[in-house]
């Protein structure tokens, strides 16, 4: 049996990151459609539960894509950079974290406390506007990550190297 340890967290890292977009999107579908504010806000907070656990998969896909590069570059004399599979992987990887850690939260957290207000104060015109478009830009945010996401792994699976083992 030939293989990394890394690689096979690498893929486990990979799946958690996969599950947590996917989660993420069901939940706010489900947030979307919910009519009760009081439950709205609960959906929220499970959302922000999961918004909590995707600094940690990306720190263990990280990482992992380090030790990666590490066991199959390492020694060959070909440079990791000069790979432009694997730089555009890392430049998808980098846009995917850095929008989920910006701007998804950001736009939970106005839904959030919009709906908290309109709880408070009533339902207006101006709130169930305000949660309209919320709504569409969190729809679109979690576009961008599947997009995002599913680029990582077509140049995972499509790149012209091979990964450091399988098992």
């Amino acid at each position: 049996m030939s293989g990394s340890y890394i690689f096979l967290f690498h893929l486990l890292g990979f799946s958690l990151v996969s599950v947590l977009v996917i989660a993420g999107w069901i939940l706010n579908r489900r947030f979307i459609n919910e009519k009760d504010l009081s439950l709205k806000l609960y959906l929220g907070g499970i959302m922000r539960t999961v918004e909590l656990l995707s600094p940690f998969a990306a720190s263990v896909l990280l990482l992992t894509g380090i030790g990666n590069i590490y066991n199959h570059y390492y020694g060959t004399g070909v440079d990791w950079y000069n790979q432009g599979w694997l730089v555009i992987k890392i430049i998808l990887f980098a846009v995917l974290v850095v929008n989920g850690m910006l701007f998804g939260p950001a736009l939970s957290k106005r839904r959030i406390k919009t709906v908290q207000a309109m709880l408070q104060e009533g339902v207006t015109d101006d709130g169930s506007k305000t949660i309209s478009h919320l709504n569409s830009q969190i729809n679109w945010f979690y576009v961008v990550q599947a997009v995002l996401l599913l680029g990582v792994l077509f140049f995972s699976a499509f790149g012209t190297s091979k990964h450091p083992g399988y098992f």
